[in-house]
């Protein structure tokens, strides 16, 4: 018989699993059961069901193969059993399609099982409950977006080559048997990506990259643009939608050579470099305008303040002079106090401001050092000044620092008295000092000219009052005035760290009313004053105008000579000084342009020795003029290099830092914190501290001069003739010499000179005088000389001996 055909076989499966679930679950009986029930309602027959009855399939039996003899054998028994084979599958074909028929009439329904009903349809179900308040005013969750996609072709056609359309098509007997196995989980399973869901949802597109073609096409650039100043080339590319490079370039072709981290403040520079790139660029001032405050002087201040506002002010009067000629001693009679024996030395080394009462009336008074390191001092209180005492000592006439005072107050613009100190001493002579003014065109009234001279001693107290009387007469000349109602504004005069109040500043009230509590702004710090004292260290609520007071409650140490002014409160000060603050902070970023010079200047200054210097002083006032003293020190072999400079007290912070960069500490009017003092001896720093600037100044030039390596001298001590040369087993060749100048000592270095060219340098191993060992061969004698590590010496060479000195170097 032919063997079965795999669909007969899996029909026959099917049918035997499909009766034993209807006999499991009594479908016979479920069956009446729901006919029953629909009979009722609709009152229609129920269909008859019609059985025909099949045949069983007998079994074939397999016939047995036969192993062929020969070829002709074999495609006997092959064909045999092909014929058989295709007569087996004709007859189960119509056996199925019996099959089928049966099954069709008995099943009403598609998309349904064997029995005409889902499962869940013959279970018993329960009534659903009913819902809470609450359930019912919650939201219904959405329904999942994705459908179940249609099959695709390729499915189509493979389930038509089984024998049956996919799930859900009609006509189709059973469900595809198909047997599930597990698969891993997969990143897509993770991404929440299905076979279910749509195919745009699984297959993300990548976004295409742009070619920088396309990049630079689609790239808008801005035709006009306002940037603040200043600005880095990196920034400055970004604003204009440019490359770095582009703008390096262009630069690089008017001579300006930057890196993309440099910045930019020049407004030509950078107008021309927008013309070139096609972008009109405009530089915003609107905040150089907030933090300047105001863009009027204290002068423009007055002259637009309400006249009835206006009140007589005391003038400011500043003593300069020459180092030494009497100034602080003269202020001192006028005050009637004892000023100069507070001074070291007996020399003013800070900027004193004080306001006398007097029988004139108020003078604000101004003591300026005389010493040339203090220019800097002078040349501020000339510019704060209404009139400038101009003291000079009548037995020394004009010196350096005389004529430099006049041409600071001359620069200044203010009025000037000149004052004939020391009257008293027998070698003073006036005709001297007035042909000395005539010559410096300053001609003297009793000459005939409108210079006012005064002849005073500041010993006897002769001419004092005379030149206080002339100063009020010219304040009252001048008609000084201002307006008290004002905000406050003025200048540092000095500053300084103290130990328990901090920061603590001198100040001259130039214009206004200063007030406890006020808020104020000075350079690129701010502050809130906390106390006010008068020079006598006396607590005052408030100071006006013409009045130096000395002030606390910044928040740092502002430089000399920088403008005081009082805003509406501490945040706005506060946010000044931070605008301020970082203008400074790009500004010192900013590099100097690279040049041949620079370069070749910077190569010679590596050769040279070092010399690290840390200043700590008691005030701003003198930190400026001792540095600026120290850097006119000059020497083409040392460079001084001053890598700390502060206000206040020495401390441990400073010596450790001066240990590590190996620096020596000069402190000027300073101390040194007491707990610090031990580690001075425990790191091993240097500490020099003075009173007076000029023995400071030749403290550091000396200690620059010994950093200097010790110079050697060759010091010419005798001259020998080689006559012979003597051969040694022990000692190597020996040479027999004369000789003819000085003396030869053991000790000698010794230079061998042959055709005129010294050949060797070196040290005496030997000396001998017959046969014995010799400290030193005077001239006319003979010797035996063995130099060390020379073994080429001839007949006729010249040796000569000569002593190595050290000597020191000078700057």
């Amino acid at each position: 018989m032919a063997k079965k055909s795999e669909k007969e076989k899996k029909s026959l499966k099917l049918n035997i699993q499909n009766k034993q679930i209807a006999k499991a679950i009594n479908l016979k009986g479920i069956k009446e059961k729901l006919s029953k029930k629909k009979a009722s309602k609709t009152k229609e027959p129920a269909p008859k069901k019609t059985k025909e009855k099949v045949e069983p399939v007998k079994k074939v039996e397999e016939a047995p193969r036969i192993k062929a003899r020969s070829k002709s054998a074999f495609s006997e028994e092959a064909q045999k059993m092909a014929s058989e084979k295709d007569a087996a599958a004709k007859k189960a074909a119509s056996m199925e399609v019996e099959g089928t028929q049966e099954v069709a009439r008995e099943v009403p329904k598609e998309k349904l099982g064997p029995t005409g009903k889902h499962i869940s349809d013959l279970l018993p179900q329960k009534k659903p409950k009913p819902k809470t308040e609450e359930a019912k005013k919650a939201p219904e969750k959405a329904k999942p977006k994705f459908k179940e996609a249609a099959p695709s072709r390729d499915e189509q056609e493979e389930a038509k080559k089984k024998g049956g359309a996919k799930k859900g098509a009609k006509g189709t007997k059973f469900r595809e048997f198909r047997d599930i196995k597990s698969r891993p989980f997969d990143s897509r399973d993770r991404a929440g990506l299905r076979a279910g869901e749509e195919p745009h949802y699984r297959y993300r597109k990548r976004k295409k990259k742009l070619t920088k073609q396309e990049i630079e096409e689609i790239t808008v650039r801005p035709s006009n643009l306002t940037i603040r100043l200043p600005i880095s080339v990196k920034e400055l590319a970004s604003e204009m939608k440019r490359k770095a490079s582009e703008l390096i370039a262009q630069l690089f072709k008017h001579g300006v050579l930057v890196t993309i981290n440099d910045f930019l403040d020049d407004e030509t520079t950078i107008q021309i470099l927008g013309e070139d790139l096609e972008c009109k660029i405009e530089i915003d001032t609107s905040e150089e305008e907030r933090i300047r405050i105001t863009d009027k002087t204290i002068q423009e201040e007055i002259a637009e303040s309400d006249p009835s506002a206006l009140k007589h002010r005391a003038p400011v009067v500043t003593f300069m002079g020459h180092v030494d000629h009497g100034k602080t001693s003269l202020i001192d009679k006028i005050r009637e106090s004892d000023i100069v024996g507070g001074e070291a030395g007996a020399i003013t080394q800070h900027i004193g401001a004080f306001l006398c009462h007097t029988d004139s009336g108020e003078i604000a008074i101004l003591d300026t050092p005389g010493h040339e390191a203090f220019t800097a001092m002078r040349h501020r209180g000339a510019n704060v000044t209404d009139i400038v005492v101009l003291v000079i000592a009548g037995d020394e006439g004009f010196r350096q620092q005389t004529e430099e005072a006049l041409e600071q107050a001359r620069d200044a613009g203010v009025s000037i008295v000149v004052a004939l100190n020391k009257c008293d001493k027998p070698n003073f002579d006036a005709e001297k000092i007035y042909r000395q003014l005539s010559e410096h065109e300053l001609l003297p009234e009793v000459w005939g000219g409108q210079t006012v001279t005064i002849n005073c001693s500041a010993i006897t107290g002769e001419g004092v009052k005379e030149l206080v009387e002339m100063l009020a007469l010219q304040a009252e000349v001048m008609e000084l005035k201002s307006n008290p109602t004002h905000r406050a504004r003025g200048t540092v005069l000095e500053s300084e760290m103290h130990k328990g109040l901090g920061s603590v500043a001198t100040v001259l009230i130039q214009n206004g009313t200063l007030k406890q509590g006020d808020s104020f702004v000075v350079d690129h710090y701010y502050g809130r004053v906390k106390m006010m004292q008068d020079e006598h260290g006396k607590r005052i609520q408030e100071a006006g105008p013409s009045t130096p007071v000395e002030l606390t409650g910044l928040s740092g140490i502002p430089e000399a000579g920088t403008e005081f002014v009082v805003v509406a409160n501490e945040k706005e000060a506060r946010n000044i000084a931070g605008m301020r603050r970082q203008t400074v902070r790009q500004k010192s970023m900013q590099k100097v342009a690279p040049s041949l010079e620079n370069m070749m200047a910077q190569a010679q200054e590596v050769k040279k020795k070092e010399f690290n210097l840390m200043i700590c002083t008691d005030v701003q006032g003198s930190l400026e003029a001792l540095e600026n003293a120290l850097r006119k020190i000059k020497s083409e072999k040392v460079t001084l290099n001053i890598i700390s400079k502060e206000v206040g007290e020495v401390s441990e912070s400073n010596i450790q830092r001066a240990a590590a960069s190996q620096a020596t500490i000069i402190g000027f009017h300073t101390a040194i914190e007491s707990h610090a003092e031990p580690l001075l001896k425990q790191l091993s720093v240097d500490v020099k501290m003075h009173d007076i600037i000029y023995h400071a100044i030749d403290d550091v030039r000396e200690m620059m001069r010994l950093t200097l390596d010790k110079l050697p001298v060759e010091n010419e001590r005798g001259t020998a003739e080689v006559r012979q040369i003597f051969k040694s087993s022990q000692l190597g060749l020996i040479a027999g010499c004369y000789v003819t100048e000085g003396a030869i000592n053991r000790s000698h270095h010794v230079r061998v000179i042959r055709d005129g060219e010294v050949i060797w340098t070196g040290t005496i191993s030997s000396l001998r005088r017959v046969q014995e060992d010799a400290k030193e061969v005077q001239k006319g004698l003979e010797c035996g000389i063995l130099i060390k590590g020379f073994d080429d010496a001839q007949e006729g060479d010249i040796i000569e001996a000569f002593e190595i000195s050290y000597i020191e170097q000078d700057l």
